[in-house]
């Protein structure tokens, strides 16, 4: 399933490269937003605090949300504080923005960590799959990136082969800017030249009726 949003509230956020992070201003609306959801003024929140907000802002489904609130909570605290609530809206907003694989590789310690719930050192292939929808990632593609970066064959990606993947990534979009990049060029120097050639011939004509 790939995230789609409901609401714009976070349409005026974005990160900013290189290091793919939210602006102080937006740290600020994020801490507006967090205020905002604690109306118990306990300074953390609660997963159906969380809930309400994912339901609103996202197609996201509660089971997932469950498994979003429980992965962002890294304290094991049962609760969200401010600063695991500003991964939550970073990690949202890269996925607004289509800009998941650059953050992934910016973050990549943090999503690994993130990723791996049991803390093993190495990501399975089910725990992978239970946070792709934030990566815009299905289960069939998930598969493939292990059958393709698991280089030591365990079935499961540390983070040296993990690392690697999401270098491959900002390669791949990096060609694929490229090739639309160019294609683009290309269409545009058809259109110029087509007017070109409409341009030359009515000047010709003009010319032979001006000229007998």
């Amino acid at each position: 399933m790939h995230l789609h949003f409901n609401s714009s509230i976070l349409d005026y956020i974005h990160l900013v490269p290189p290091s793919w992070s939210i602006t102080t201003i937006a740290m600020k609306i994020c801490s507006i937003l967090f205020l905002f959801l604690d109306f118990d003024k306990t300074n953390r929140l609660e997963e159906y605090h969380i809930h309400a907000l994912l339901i609103y802002l996202t197609n996201i489904h509660k089971n997932q949300t469950s498994t979003l609130f429980y992965k962002l909570d890294l304290d094991r605290s049962g609760v969200m504080d401010l600063e695991e609530f500003f991964l939550l809206i970073t990690l949202l907003i890269a996925n607004k923005d289509k800009k998941e694989k650059e953050f992934m590789h910016a973050h990549s310690k943090t999503v690994f960590e993130l990723l791996d719930e049991d803390s093993s050192g190495t990501i399975t292939v089910e725990e992978f799959q239970r946070l792709g929808f934030l990566f815009n990632l299905d289960n069939r593609e998930i598969r493939f990136i292990f059958k393709d970066f698991d280089i030591s064959g365990d079935h499961a990606l540390d983070y040296s082969e993990f690392r690697m993947f999401t270098l491959a990534c900002i390669n791949k979009q990096k060609s694929m800017k490229k090739k639309r990049f160019k294609m683009l060029l290309q269409r545009r120097f058809s259109f110029l030249a087509k007017q070109r050639q409409s341009i030359l011939n009515y000047i010709n004509k003009t010319i032979n009726e001006c000229v007998p």
